[in-house]
């Protein structure tokens, strides 16, 4: 059982992830805490990229859960946060979709856009392990945002005149994340795939897997493993089973 979550507010900070990762360890785990900033000076996406947030019309968060190292695995994490996510953001009107293995999408004048993304990092010292998951959502649409920077369109969750209040929104997130980490250190992956799957923004899509040389090979999005890996059916037809990686969507002609 989750004991409730700390939860602190500052008005700047180089990172949320970053300053609960670096914090010391007590002897025995602590309770979750949450740390929202309304200016992140150099916030962190996957693969070192830097997640840009206008103050104004976005959330930026981390929520840190400590535990005692028992050996289960943690892949497939991010699936099951990004569900939980999801889950408050629908009680709230928002119908965002799900981009493996770590993005929220929504529907964009030109297609696709990203409204959100995830970063799980993990910190262990002896017996004890950290789980830091920090995320930024866009709650509602700003012209701040440098899509250029960001590396694909900027989308958002709520129309300017129907986004939640962000300290209610951030605290109820806060205690949804930090439940999501220790139901899946408990139970695993498999109690979240239904939903994942309901919520998969590239089932069944042309997609090019971009590796880490930058080269591409193009295929068809085909779902998740039970372990949170992306099956990508290959041009001759052939499975692949995709761990880690980027893939984006192929558009078509």
């Amino acid at each position: 059982m989750i004991d409730p979550v700390r939860f602190e507010r500052v008005a700047r900070i180089d990172s949320t992830s970053s300053e609960l990762m670096r914090r010391p360890f007590a002897a025995v785990p602590q309770p979750p805490c949450a740390l929202l900033a309304d200016v992140q000076e150099a916030g962190r996406g996957r693969n070192g990229r830097v997640w840009l947030a206008d103050p104004a019309h976005a959330l930026t968060l981390s929520v840190s859960v400590e535990r005692e190292v028992d050996g289960t695995t943690l892949l497939g994490l991010p699936l099951a946060v990004g569900v939980a996510i999801v889950d408050v953001l629908g009680a709230h009107g928002a119908a965002p979709r799900l981009k493996w293995p770590n993005d929220l999408q929504v529907d964009g004048a030109d297609g696709p856009a990203k409204a959100g993304g995830i970063l799980v990092e993990v910190r262990q010292q002896g017996p004890l392990q950290r789980v830091v998951v920090g995320f930024g959502l866009n709650l509602s649409p700003t012209a701040g945002l440098d899509a250029a920077r960001v590396g694909q369109s900027a989308g958002a969750l709520f129309p300017a005149d129907r986004a939640p209040a962000r300290l209610p929104l951030a605290r109820e997130l806060a205690g949804a994340v930090a439940a999501a980490v220790g139901a899946f250190a408990r139970d695993g992956l498999r109690p979240w795939l239904a939903r994942w799957r309901a919520l998969d923004a590239l089932a069944d899509l042309p997609v090019d897997l971009v590796r880490g040389d930058g080269s591409r090979e193009p295929g068809i999005a085909r779902g998740i493993e039970n372990d949170g890996a992306l099956r990508v059916e290959r041009l001759d037809g052939t499975l692949a089973r995709i761990a880690s990686g980027e893939v984006s969507v192929r558009r078509r002609g």
